[in-house]
């Protein structure tokens, strides 16, 4: 009778931790899809500021070039001023 007894204790405790495993590894599969979700979000976050990168880098390349040209435009018509002033 005691070994029945001992045995169906042994039943119980083996059931639960049966679920206790179930629990913890419907857990992890929940975090694990979490930082699933999580990694794809910042990859795509990562890829609209790269875009967003490469935009204000055409910007900025254009305004550099811009003041180039203006800087050349400058000294020229600075030459041109020195040149109708000495004739």
């Amino acid at each position: 009778m005691d070994k029945i007894y001992i045995e169906l204790i042994q039943k119980d405790s083996l059931m639960e931790q049966a679920h206790i495993m179930r629990s913890k590894e419907f857990k992890y599969i929940q975090i694990v899809d979490s930082t699933r979700k999580d990694v794809n979000s910042l990859k795509m976050y990562a890829k609209d500021l790269e875009s967003d990168y490469g935009e204000l880098l055409l910007v900025t390349e254009k305004k550099h070039q811009k003041i180039i040209r203006q800087k050349k435009i400058g000294l020229i018509m600075l030459g041109v001023i020195v040149l109708q002033a000495l004739l």
